[in-house]
This record gives C-alpha cells, sequence and structure tokens, in this order.
C-alpha cells in the first residue's frame, strides 16, 4: 500500500512540475513574439517531452498495478 501512495505521490508531484514548466515556456514564448526577440526555447521544450514520458511511465505502472492488484 506504501508503494502506490508513492507512486501516486510522485505522479502528482511530475505532472505539477511538467506544468509549471509549460506555464513559463508560454509565458516566454508569449514575450518572444511581443518583443520580437529570440528566446531559446528548445531546452525547456525538450525538458517538458522527456517529463512527459516518464508521466506516461508512471501513469502506465500505476494502471497496470490497478489491473492486476496482487
Amino acid at each position: 500500500m506504501k508503494k502506490k501512495n508513492s507512486d501516486h505521490s510522485e505522479l502528482a508531484q511530475l505532472t505539477r512540475e511538467i506544468r509549471k514548466l509549460q506555464f513559463y515556456y508560454n509565458m516566454l514564448a508569449g514575450l518572444s513574439a511581443s518583443c520580437g526577440a529570440l528566446i531559446p526555447l528548445d531546452s525547456v521544450y525538450t525538458l517538458i517531452r522527456e517529463l512527459s514520458d516518464q508521466e506516461a511511465i508512471l501513469r502506465q505502472k500505476a494502471k497496470d498495478h490497478s489491473d492486476h492488484p496482487g
């Protein structure tokens, strides 16, 4: 039971971090567009993608674990 709560907590934390990064990414992209300045956002986008992949793996593990209790 402890492992399940730990996985859920980790998933929730990862989701919060992704949302924060997406917020800042969108803010910087808007700032870049409004100022006409080039802000390199590739590294932020790459990080969002990597974290989203980790999130998908955790969600799949949680789903598999709930499908096969025991």
